[in-house]
Protein backbone atom coordinates (compact mmCIF):
# COMPACT_ATOMS: atom_id res chain seq x y z
CA UNK A 1 0.00 0.00 0.00
CA UNK A 2 1.08 3.56 -0.99
CA UNK A 3 2.17 5.81 1.66
CA UNK A 4 0.09 8.81 1.75
CA UNK A 5 2.00 12.42 1.55
CA UNK A 6 2.66 13.92 5.27
CA UNK A 7 0.27 16.60 5.66
CA UNK A 8 0.85 19.79 7.66
CA UNK A 9 -2.17 20.66 9.79
CA UNK A 10 -2.81 23.78 11.81
CA UNK A 11 -3.96 23.71 15.55
CA UNK A 12 -7.41 24.37 14.84
CA UNK A 13 -7.63 21.23 12.02
CA UNK A 14 -5.93 19.14 14.80
CA UNK A 15 -8.30 20.27 17.83
CA UNK A 16 -11.24 19.34 15.12
CA UNK A 17 -10.13 15.64 14.41
CA UNK A 18 -9.85 15.37 18.29
CA UNK A 19 -13.10 16.59 19.11
CA UNK A 20 -14.43 14.10 16.29
CA UNK A 21 -12.48 11.20 17.26
CA UNK A 22 -13.94 12.05 20.90
CA UNK A 23 -17.30 12.41 19.16
CA UNK A 24 -17.59 8.90 18.05
CA UNK A 25 -15.85 7.40 21.09
CA UNK A 26 -18.38 8.69 23.20
CA UNK A 27 -20.98 6.96 20.37
CA UNK A 28 -19.52 3.82 20.70
CA UNK A 29 -19.81 3.94 24.60
CA UNK A 30 -23.51 5.63 24.93
CA UNK A 31 -25.40 4.97 21.71
CA UNK A 32 -26.79 7.48 19.54
CA UNK A 33 -26.13 10.96 20.55
CA UNK A 34 -27.92 12.80 17.64
CA UNK A 35 -30.11 11.19 15.33
CA UNK A 36 -29.08 9.64 11.89
CA UNK A 37 -30.74 11.96 9.30
CA UNK A 38 -29.38 15.14 11.17
CA UNK A 39 -26.40 15.10 9.33
CA UNK A 40 -25.62 19.02 9.88
CA UNK A 41 -26.56 18.91 13.83
CA UNK A 42 -24.26 15.24 13.93
CA UNK A 43 -21.30 16.86 12.42
CA UNK A 44 -21.58 20.37 14.25
CA UNK A 45 -21.88 18.44 17.20
CA UNK A 46 -18.76 15.99 16.51
CA UNK A 47 -16.93 19.20 15.22
CA UNK A 48 -18.01 21.59 18.22
CA UNK A 49 -18.76 24.09 15.94
CA UNK A 50 -21.81 25.59 15.47
CA UNK A 51 -24.10 25.40 12.75
CA UNK A 52 -24.12 28.78 11.23
CA UNK A 53 -20.11 28.03 11.37
CA UNK A 54 -21.04 24.75 9.64
CA UNK A 55 -23.45 26.05 6.92
CA UNK A 56 -21.01 28.93 5.99
CA UNK A 57 -18.09 26.17 5.59
CA UNK A 58 -20.52 24.11 3.39
CA UNK A 59 -21.39 26.88 1.19
CA UNK A 60 -17.73 27.62 0.91
CA UNK A 61 -17.13 23.84 -0.38
CA UNK A 62 -19.57 23.70 -2.80
CA UNK A 63 -18.94 27.23 -4.50
CA UNK A 64 -15.21 26.01 -4.75
CA UNK A 65 -15.55 22.27 -5.56
CA UNK A 66 -13.18 22.12 -8.75
CA UNK A 67 -13.30 18.05 -8.90
CA UNK A 68 -14.89 14.85 -6.83
CA UNK A 69 -11.75 14.93 -4.93
CA UNK A 70 -11.95 17.57 -1.67
CA UNK A 71 -12.72 22.10 -2.45
CA UNK A 72 -10.13 23.58 -1.63
CA UNK A 73 -10.99 26.19 1.57
CA UNK A 74 -9.24 29.82 2.20
CA UNK A 75 -7.49 30.91 5.14
CA UNK A 76 -7.56 34.34 6.47
CA UNK A 77 -5.41 36.74 5.15
CA UNK A 78 -3.10 37.36 8.07
CA UNK A 79 -3.24 40.97 9.55
CA UNK A 80 -0.44 43.65 8.33
CA UNK A 81 1.21 44.69 11.34
CA UNK A 82 1.01 48.56 11.74
CA UNK A 83 3.49 50.87 12.62
CA UNK A 84 3.59 50.77 16.71
CA UNK A 85 2.11 53.79 17.54
CA UNK A 86 5.06 54.55 19.99
CA UNK A 87 7.23 54.50 17.11
CA UNK A 88 4.52 56.79 15.42
CA UNK A 89 4.55 59.64 17.58
CA UNK A 90 8.20 60.47 17.90
CA UNK A 91 9.38 63.99 18.92
CA UNK A 92 8.45 65.57 15.12
CA UNK A 93 4.85 64.26 15.43
CA UNK A 94 4.24 65.07 19.17
CA UNK A 95 5.49 68.87 18.48
CA UNK A 96 2.70 68.52 15.39
CA UNK A 97 0.03 67.50 17.84
CA UNK A 98 0.61 70.10 20.54
CA UNK A 99 0.61 72.52 18.10
CA UNK A 100 -2.79 71.34 16.68
CA UNK A 101 -4.14 71.27 20.23
CA UNK A 102 -2.50 75.09 20.83
CA UNK A 103 -4.12 76.22 17.40
CA UNK A 104 -7.75 75.38 18.08
CA UNK A 105 -7.46 78.53 21.12
CA UNK A 106 -6.11 80.60 18.60
CA UNK A 107 -9.20 80.12 16.45
CA UNK A 108 -11.03 80.57 19.75
CA UNK A 109 -12.55 76.84 19.53
CA UNK A 110 -12.47 74.49 22.69
CA UNK A 111 -10.49 71.48 21.72
CA UNK A 112 -11.88 68.39 22.13
CA UNK A 113 -10.59 64.54 21.78
CA UNK A 114 -12.73 63.90 18.17
CA UNK A 115 -11.71 67.27 16.75
CA UNK A 116 -8.20 66.42 17.75
CA UNK A 117 -8.40 62.82 16.20
CA UNK A 118 -10.13 64.00 13.49
CA UNK A 119 -7.38 66.95 12.54
CA UNK A 120 -3.79 64.71 13.45
CA UNK A 121 -5.41 61.91 10.69
CA UNK A 122 -5.58 64.44 7.76
CA UNK A 123 -2.54 65.64 8.86
CA UNK A 124 -0.48 62.99 9.80
CA UNK A 125 -2.26 60.25 8.84
CA UNK A 126 -2.59 59.27 12.14
CA UNK A 127 -3.87 55.67 12.49
CA UNK A 128 -4.52 55.10 16.02
CA UNK A 129 -7.39 55.04 18.04
CA UNK A 130 -9.11 57.76 20.22
CA UNK A 131 -7.82 56.32 23.62
CA UNK A 132 -4.41 55.97 22.25
CA UNK A 133 -4.54 59.62 21.47
CA UNK A 134 -6.25 60.80 24.70
CA UNK A 135 -2.32 58.81 26.14
CA UNK A 136 -0.45 60.50 24.08
CA UNK A 137 -2.03 64.44 25.07
CA UNK A 138 -1.87 62.94 29.04
CA UNK A 139 2.31 62.16 28.37
CA UNK A 140 2.97 65.17 26.30
CA UNK A 141 1.81 67.68 29.23
CA UNK A 142 -1.97 67.95 28.70
CA UNK A 143 -4.64 67.43 30.60
CA UNK A 144 -8.67 67.93 31.49
CA UNK A 145 -9.00 71.24 33.40
CA UNK A 146 -12.20 71.73 35.34
CA UNK A 147 -13.86 75.12 34.90
CA UNK A 148 -17.27 75.50 37.18
CA UNK A 149 -18.20 71.68 36.45
CA UNK A 150 -16.88 71.86 32.91
CA UNK A 151 -14.00 69.80 31.35
CA UNK A 152 -11.69 71.14 28.82
CA UNK A 153 -8.45 69.86 27.63
CA UNK A 154 -5.70 72.25 28.35
CA UNK A 155 -2.08 72.25 28.61
CA UNK A 156 -0.45 71.53 32.53
CA UNK A 157 0.83 74.93 33.65
CA UNK A 158 4.27 73.64 34.40
CA UNK A 159 4.86 73.04 31.03
CA UNK A 160 3.38 76.52 29.77
CA UNK A 161 5.80 78.26 32.05
CA UNK A 162 8.27 76.56 31.18
CA UNK A 163 7.59 77.36 27.35
CA UNK A 164 7.16 81.04 28.47
CA UNK A 165 10.45 81.24 30.30
CA UNK A 166 12.06 79.74 27.62
CA UNK A 167 10.48 82.03 25.03
CA UNK A 168 11.05 85.02 27.30
CA UNK A 169 15.08 83.90 27.34
CA UNK A 170 15.52 83.18 23.98
CA UNK A 171 13.98 86.72 23.07
CA UNK A 172 16.45 88.57 25.39
CA UNK A 173 19.33 86.68 23.99
CA UNK A 174 18.47 87.16 20.42
CA UNK A 175 17.96 90.83 20.61
CA UNK A 176 21.60 91.20 22.39
CA UNK A 177 22.48 88.89 19.21
CA UNK A 178 24.27 86.24 21.70
CA UNK A 179 25.88 83.38 19.70
CA UNK A 180 23.50 80.84 20.13
CA UNK A 181 24.54 77.21 20.10
CA UNK A 182 22.10 74.12 19.89
CA UNK A 183 23.33 71.00 21.04
CA UNK A 184 21.44 67.40 21.25
CA UNK A 185 22.04 63.61 20.48
CA UNK A 186 20.76 61.06 18.19
CA UNK A 187 21.01 57.29 16.88
CA UNK A 188 21.61 55.85 13.81
CA UNK A 189 20.83 51.59 13.23
CA UNK A 190 22.68 49.74 11.08
CA UNK A 191 19.96 48.91 8.96
CA UNK A 192 18.59 52.30 8.87
CA UNK A 193 17.04 53.10 5.50
CA UNK A 194 14.52 55.02 3.22
CA UNK A 195 11.02 54.16 3.81
CA UNK A 196 10.10 54.28 0.20
CA UNK A 197 11.54 54.14 -3.40
CA UNK A 198 10.86 53.73 -6.85
CA UNK A 199 9.66 50.49 -7.65
CA UNK A 200 8.59 48.36 -10.80
CA UNK A 201 5.45 46.18 -9.98
CA UNK A 202 5.77 44.11 -13.34
CA UNK A 203 9.18 42.70 -12.03
CA UNK A 204 10.18 40.04 -9.44
CA UNK A 205 13.70 41.34 -8.90
CA UNK A 206 12.97 45.31 -8.82
CA UNK A 207 11.13 45.49 -5.70
CA UNK A 208 12.70 47.72 -3.47
CA UNK A 209 15.57 47.85 -1.17
CA UNK A 210 16.61 44.58 0.58
CA UNK A 211 17.03 45.16 4.14
CA UNK A 212 18.52 43.16 6.93
CA UNK A 213 16.20 42.24 9.74
CA UNK A 214 16.39 43.80 12.54
CA UNK A 215 17.57 47.07 13.59
CA UNK A 216 21.14 45.50 13.55
CA UNK A 217 23.83 47.82 15.59
CA UNK A 218 23.47 51.56 16.67
CA UNK A 219 25.91 54.12 16.70
CA UNK A 220 25.01 57.63 18.78
CA UNK A 221 26.10 61.00 18.07
CA UNK A 222 26.43 63.93 20.05
CA UNK A 223 27.37 67.09 18.20
CA UNK A 224 26.29 70.33 18.42
CA UNK A 225 26.03 73.65 16.41
CA UNK A 226 25.03 77.22 15.43
CA UNK A 227 23.66 79.22 12.28
CA UNK A 228 27.24 79.27 11.09
CA UNK A 229 27.24 75.56 11.05
CA UNK A 230 28.49 72.63 13.40
CA UNK A 231 30.72 73.20 16.14
CA UNK A 232 34.14 72.45 15.09
CA UNK A 233 35.70 69.25 17.07
CA UNK A 234 32.53 68.84 19.09
CA UNK A 235 31.60 65.36 17.31
CA UNK A 236 31.44 62.34 19.34
CA UNK A 237 30.06 59.26 17.50
CA UNK A 238 30.41 56.04 19.52
CA UNK A 239 28.70 52.12 19.49
CA UNK A 240 25.85 51.50 21.62
CA UNK A 241 24.08 48.70 22.77
CA UNK A 242 20.86 47.50 21.14
CA UNK A 243 18.58 47.67 24.30
CA UNK A 244 15.71 50.22 23.63
CA UNK A 245 15.83 54.00 23.94
CA UNK A 246 19.31 55.60 22.92
CA UNK A 247 18.93 58.04 25.60
CA UNK A 248 19.15 54.97 28.08
CA UNK A 249 22.61 54.53 26.00
CA UNK A 250 24.11 57.80 27.35
CA UNK A 251 25.17 58.87 31.03
CA UNK A 252 26.24 61.75 33.07
CA UNK A 253 29.47 61.09 32.95
CA UNK A 254 29.96 60.80 28.93
CA UNK A 255 28.16 64.01 28.39
CA UNK A 256 30.25 66.07 31.21
CA UNK A 257 33.33 64.97 29.68
CA UNK A 258 32.16 65.99 26.10
CA UNK A 259 30.96 69.41 27.73
CA UNK A 260 33.63 70.13 29.16
CA UNK A 261 36.88 69.11 26.34
CA UNK A 262 35.48 69.39 23.26
CA UNK A 263 32.20 71.83 23.40
CA UNK A 264 33.27 74.57 25.97
CA UNK A 265 36.62 75.08 23.70
CA UNK A 266 35.25 75.65 21.02
CA UNK A 267 32.58 77.71 21.00
CA UNK A 268 32.48 81.56 21.09
CA UNK A 269 33.12 83.67 24.45
CA UNK A 270 29.96 84.63 26.28
CA UNK A 271 27.72 81.83 24.25
CA UNK A 272 24.01 80.76 25.28
CA UNK A 273 23.78 77.14 25.32
CA UNK A 274 20.32 75.16 24.44
CA UNK A 275 19.83 72.00 25.89
CA UNK A 276 17.13 69.99 27.33
CA UNK A 277 16.48 68.20 29.95
CA UNK A 278 17.53 64.56 29.92
CA UNK A 279 18.71 62.81 32.91
CA UNK A 280 22.48 62.86 32.09
CA UNK A 281 22.36 66.56 31.47
CA UNK A 282 20.81 67.36 34.76
CA UNK A 283 22.87 65.75 37.49
CA UNK A 284 23.12 68.00 40.82
CA UNK A 285 26.27 69.56 42.60
CA UNK A 286 24.23 68.27 45.65
CA UNK A 287 21.97 65.48 47.16
CA UNK A 288 18.28 66.95 47.71
CA UNK A 289 18.52 66.67 50.93
CA UNK A 290 22.24 68.68 51.24
CA UNK A 291 20.36 71.22 48.90
CA UNK A 292 17.48 71.65 51.04
CA UNK A 293 19.63 71.83 53.92
CA UNK A 294 21.90 74.28 52.77
CA UNK A 295 18.68 76.35 52.07
CA UNK A 296 17.52 76.44 55.48
CA UNK A 297 15.17 73.91 55.08
CA UNK A 298 13.98 71.25 58.03
CA UNK A 299 14.74 67.88 56.63
CA UNK A 300 13.06 64.83 58.21
CA UNK A 301 14.80 61.83 58.27
CA UNK A 302 11.66 59.67 56.80
CA UNK A 303 10.57 61.87 54.02
CA UNK A 304 10.59 60.25 51.03
CA UNK A 305 11.84 61.10 47.57
CA UNK A 306 8.29 62.57 46.62
CA UNK A 307 7.92 64.97 49.77
CA UNK A 308 11.94 66.34 49.04
CA UNK A 309 10.82 67.33 45.59
CA UNK A 310 7.90 69.21 46.67
CA UNK A 311 9.92 70.95 49.42
CA UNK A 312 12.53 71.85 46.52
CA UNK A 313 9.66 72.91 44.13
CA UNK A 314 8.83 75.36 46.60
CA UNK A 315 12.02 76.84 47.50
CA UNK A 316 13.72 76.50 43.76
CA UNK A 317 14.46 80.09 42.04
CA UNK A 318 16.41 81.16 39.15
CA UNK A 319 19.69 81.26 40.58
CA UNK A 320 19.39 78.12 41.92
CA UNK A 321 20.56 76.15 38.38
CA UNK A 322 23.70 76.60 38.97
CA UNK A 323 23.06 73.45 41.52
CA UNK A 324 23.21 71.45 38.13
CA UNK A 325 26.99 70.22 37.17
CA UNK A 326 26.02 71.30 33.18
CA UNK A 327 25.38 74.91 34.55
CA UNK A 328 28.10 75.71 36.61
CA UNK A 329 30.84 74.40 34.24
CA UNK A 330 29.14 76.62 31.70
CA UNK A 331 28.84 79.56 34.10
CA UNK A 332 32.78 79.02 35.00
CA UNK A 333 33.76 79.73 31.08
CA UNK A 334 31.36 82.77 30.84
CA UNK A 335 28.51 80.56 29.23
CA UNK A 336 24.55 80.75 29.92
CA UNK A 337 22.39 77.47 29.61
CA UNK A 338 19.01 77.56 28.69
CA UNK A 339 16.70 74.91 28.74
CA UNK A 340 14.56 73.55 26.53
CA UNK A 341 10.96 73.27 27.82
CA UNK A 342 9.54 69.67 27.99
CA UNK A 343 8.16 68.30 25.14
CA UNK A 344 9.04 71.54 22.59
CA UNK A 345 11.97 69.79 20.21
CA UNK A 346 10.85 72.29 17.80
CA UNK A 347 12.80 74.90 19.35
CA UNK A 348 15.80 73.37 18.80
CA UNK A 349 17.00 73.47 15.38
CA UNK A 350 19.63 70.58 15.23
CA UNK A 351 16.29 68.24 15.23
CA UNK A 352 16.04 69.63 11.39
CA UNK A 353 19.81 68.98 10.87
CA UNK A 354 19.56 65.39 12.22
CA UNK A 355 16.47 64.78 10.33
CA UNK A 356 19.09 65.54 7.15
CA UNK A 357 21.96 63.51 8.74
CA UNK A 358 19.72 60.54 8.61
CA UNK A 359 18.48 60.98 5.02
CA UNK A 360 22.29 61.28 3.81
CA UNK A 361 23.17 57.52 5.57
CA UNK A 362 19.82 56.16 4.24
CA UNK A 363 20.21 56.58 0.91
CA UNK A 364 23.76 55.61 0.58
CA UNK A 365 23.72 52.59 3.40
CA UNK A 366 25.36 49.43 2.81
CA UNK A 367 24.28 47.87 6.27
CA UNK A 368 27.75 47.21 7.41
CA UNK A 369 28.54 48.53 10.60
CA UNK A 370 32.31 48.69 9.98
CA UNK A 371 30.92 51.19 7.51
CA UNK A 372 28.43 52.95 9.44
CA UNK A 373 30.61 55.43 11.38
CA UNK A 374 32.69 56.77 8.57
CA UNK A 375 29.34 57.27 6.53
CA UNK A 376 27.87 59.14 9.50
CA UNK A 377 30.85 61.34 9.48
CA UNK A 378 30.35 62.16 5.88
CA UNK A 379 27.00 62.99 6.51
CA UNK A 380 27.79 65.55 9.10
CA UNK A 381 30.29 66.87 6.77
CA UNK A 382 27.73 67.53 3.77
CA UNK A 383 25.63 69.85 5.93
CA UNK A 384 26.19 73.19 5.02
CA UNK A 385 26.53 76.56 6.69
CA UNK A 386 23.44 77.22 4.63
CA UNK A 387 21.55 74.23 5.93
CA UNK A 388 22.10 75.75 9.50
CA UNK A 389 20.96 79.22 8.28
CA UNK A 390 17.75 77.72 7.39
CA UNK A 391 17.17 75.38 10.16
CA UNK A 392 17.36 78.13 12.82
CA UNK A 393 15.63 80.89 10.97
CA UNK A 394 12.73 78.22 11.19
CA UNK A 395 12.77 77.24 14.84
CA UNK A 396 12.72 81.37 15.35
CA UNK A 397 10.01 81.59 13.25
CA UNK A 398 8.20 78.94 15.62
CA UNK A 399 9.67 80.30 18.62
CA UNK A 400 8.12 83.78 17.53
CA UNK A 401 4.50 81.73 16.59
CA UNK A 402 4.55 80.31 19.85
CA UNK A 403 5.01 83.20 21.89
CA UNK A 404 2.31 85.37 20.18
CA UNK A 405 -0.25 82.18 20.52
CA UNK A 406 0.57 82.17 24.11
CA UNK A 407 -1.02 85.40 24.59
CA UNK A 408 -3.87 84.64 22.28
CA UNK A 409 -4.51 81.55 24.33
CA UNK A 410 -4.08 83.24 27.57
CA UNK A 411 -6.75 85.98 26.81
CA UNK A 412 -9.31 83.34 25.31
CA UNK A 413 -8.94 80.67 28.28
CA UNK A 414 -9.52 83.66 30.52
CA UNK A 415 -12.37 84.85 28.79
CA UNK A 416 -14.07 81.62 28.54
CA UNK A 417 -13.49 80.81 32.29
CA UNK A 418 -15.48 84.86 32.79
CA UNK A 419 -17.72 83.36 30.46
CA UNK A 420 -18.69 80.21 32.01
CA UNK A 421 -19.00 81.95 36.07
CA UNK A 422 -20.97 84.53 34.46
CA UNK A 423 -23.48 82.10 33.09
CA UNK A 424 -23.18 79.85 36.06
CA UNK A 425 -24.11 82.95 38.17
CA UNK A 426 -27.15 83.96 36.29
CA UNK A 427 -28.33 80.24 36.23
CA UNK A 428 -28.43 80.14 40.21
Amino acid sequence: MEASPKIQLHSQAKEIIYNVNQYFQKKENEGVIVEVSKATSRTAAATKVSLRTLSRICKEGRDNEESIELPKFKSPKKRQRTTPIADFFDDFNKGVLRRTVLSFYERKDIPTLDKIHKEIKESLSYPGSRETLRKVLKKIGFQYAKVNGRRFLMERSDVAYARCKFLREMRKHLSCEKNIVYLDETWVNQNYTVSKCWVDNNSEKAVGVKVPTGKGGRLIVLHAGTKDGFVSDASLIFMAKNDGDYHNQMNAESFEKWFQQQLLPNIHPSSVIVMDNASYHSRRINTITKWLQEKGVQVSQGFLKAELMQLVRQHTTDADVNNYVIEKMASEHGHTVVRLPPYHCQYNPIELIWAQVKGYVSVRNKFKIADLKPLTHEAINSITKENWKNAVAHAERIQEEDARKDVVIDKFVDSFVITLTSSDEESE
